[in-house]
C-alpha cells in the first residue's frame, strides 16, 4: 500500500496514463497524415483547375509557351473540357482523331505508371487500354510495347488471355527499371507540335 492506495490500483492508473499516451501518439500521427492527405489532394485539385483555366482554349501561342513537360497534360485537359461537355462522352471520344485519342491515353498512362505499370490497367479499360500500344508507337514510345503488349491482352475482355498475376507483378518491376515520365511528356510535346493543326481550337 503507498499512500494509502492498494498497489494494484496504482497498476491500474499506469496502465491507463500509458494506453492514454498511445492513444494520444495514435491521434496526432493520424490528424498528421490526414493532414498530408489533404494538402496533397489540395495541390491535385489546384493543378486541375489551372490547367482546366490556362488549356480551355488551346492557341499556337499556348503551344509554343508552354513547357514540354507541361504540354502532355494541358492537352489532355483541353481534350477532357471538350468530352465533359459532349451529349455523350463516349461517342465523343469515338468521333476523336486518332492523334487526340492517342494523347488522352497518354496522359493517363503517364499519371499511373509513375505508381505502376499494372495500375494503368487496373485504373482503366476499354477504350484507353486497347489504344496503349498504339499510342506508344505514334509518340516514338514503342520501347515499351514489349512489356506493355501481355498486359493488354490479359484486361482485354475479348481476349482469351488470362491474369497471370506473377507474370503482371515481372513486368511491374521491369517497367519500373525502364519507365522515364519526363521522357514520354518530351517525345508527347514533339508530337503534339507536329500535329498542332489537329489540336489547335
Amino acid at each position: 500500500m503507498l499512500f494509502g492506495v492498494q498497489w494494484y490500483l496504482w497498476l491500474i492508473l499506469a496502465v491507463a496514463i500509458v494506453l492514454a499516451v498511445f492513444a494520444w501518439t495514435k491521434a496526432l500521427k493520424s490528424s498528421r497524415e490526414r493532414r498530408e492527405r489533404l494538402k496533397r489532394e489540395g495541390a491535385i485539385w489546384k493543378r486541375d483547375y489551372d490547367l482546366r483555366q490556362n488549356f480551355s482554349v488551346l492557341t499556337e501561342e499556348k503551344l509554343k509557351e508552354t513547357a514540354d513537360t507541361e504540354l502532355l497534360h494541358g492537352v489532355a485537359m483541353n481534350i477532357q473540357v471538350f468530352l465533359e461537355n459532349a451529349t455523350n462522352m463516349n461517342e465523343a471520344f469515338e468521333n476523336l482523331p486518332d492523334e487526340k485519342k492517342y494523347i488522352y491515353t497518354l496522359e493517363y498512362f503517364d499519371e499511373d505508371a509513375k505508381n505502376s505499370l499494372s495500375s494503368f490497367f487496373k485504373n482503366n479499360g476499354a477504350p484507353l487500354v486497347p489504344m496503349l500500344p498504339n499510342a506508344l508507337k505514334a509518340v516514338g514510345a514503342d520501347k515499351y510495347s514489349s512489356i506493355v503488349a501481355p498486359l493488354v491482352n490479359m484486361y482485354d475482355p475479348d481476349s482469351e488471355t488470362s491474369v497471370d498475376y506473377p507474370a503482371i507483378e515481372k513486368a511491374d518491376e521491369l517497367f519500373k527499371e525502364k519507365y522515364n515520365s519526363d521522357e514520354l511528356l518530351r517525345l508527347c510535346a514533339g508530337y503534339i507540335k507536329n500535329n498542332k493543326e489537329i489540336f489547335l481550337n
